[in-house]
């Protein structure tokens, strides 16, 4: 199927994408759709807790993203209307999906196109302006790091946040088998922050209430685990058997949108060197597991 309909989402004005009326409308179906939802996700979605904020003010919900049904996750858990941000344009286009995000309250924003991740941010401030309240997920793609907590975060959020003055509220999510685990802070301002200061509260929050999710409901002990290169084949099973139960997913979209801090040395840039170098008996215990580092 083809959600020609849905196209009008990416214009880049706000305005045309975004209105008091469709918000009203979104504000409306949430009791519906906190109905449909558990019902048919066909996981268990259990609010481990939710911190104190506001639900009469519109808030900024920052979201961990690393498997399927974290968008259903995040709209349960936030526990008010929200408008999700949504970088899938080929799934939203291409499956029933795109229309029942829609229908819930959705930003579509292409993140190939520069024009249209501003645009998105524009939308953002407008949305919030008309009184609602937004998702997003600030690591830009899924974490699929086997031990970053939170990978990097785009400082967007930042941006959203100062222009309108909305506060921040994390949130985390733990898929343990059929299971959903979600906790939820506290609402935090950060428009007297600087932009490195704020990003830096708003990891810490995520990755504290990711660490308590994972101490509380990890299944997996370290002795379950497997070493040395087993260790890297079980992750990547574990990564691609995620990404493969989602249809349409877009491996190398994905794979090009995650943040990267410009001061943080990456593991292949580190040992980069070594591809140019030609093997010999005096450097070869250089290459001794060296492939693993430069993927």
């Amino acid at each position: 199927m083809y959600n020609k309909m849905l196209e009008p989402l990416l214009l880049n004005d706000p305005q045309k994408t975004i209105s008091s009326f469709g918000i009203r409308i979104r504000k409306a179906l949430y009791p519906v759709f906190r109905f449909i939802i558990p019902k048919t996700l066909g996981r268990r979605l259990v609010l481990v807790s939710r911190g104190k904020y506001r639900r009469d003010e519109p808030l900024i919900f920052v979201s961990t993203h690393e498997f399927r049904e974290d968008a259903e996750a995040a709209y349960m858990a936030a526990g008010m209307p929200v408008y999700l941000l949504n970088g899938s344009v080929s799934i939203v286009m291409n499956s029933f999906d795109g229309f029942t995000n829609w229908l819930a309250g959705m930003i579509l924003v292409d993140r190939t196109s520069r024009d249209s991740r501003r645009a998105a941010k524009e939308k953002m401030i407008y949305a919030i302006e008309k009184g609602a309240s937004i998702v997003i997920y600030p690591e830009g793609t899924w974490n699929k790091s086997p031990n970053q907590l939170i990978s990097g975060l785009f400082p967007g959020v930042y941006a959203v946040a100062r222009a309108t003055g909305a506060k921040v509220v994390a949130m985390a999510h733990q898929r343990e088998n059929d299971i959903i685990y979600s906790k939820v802070g506290e609402a935090f301002d950060v428009s007297g922050m600087s932009e490195t200061e704020a990003m830096e509260t708003i990891k810490e929050e995520m990755a504290t209430l990711k660490y308590e999710l994972i101490e509380e409901f990890g299944k997996c002990s370290r002795t379950d685990l497997p070493e040395g290169p087993d260790a890297a084949l079980f992750w990547k099973n574990h990564v691609e058997a995620l990404m493969a139960e989602v249809p349409l997913y877009d491996y190398e979209l994905e794979k090009h949108t995650k943040y990267i801090d410009k001061d943080v040395t990456l593991p292949r840039d580190a040992f980069g060197f070594y591809k140019k170098m030609k093997p010999n008996r005096g450097n070869a215990f250089l290459f001794r597991g060296m492939e693993d580092w430069w993927k």
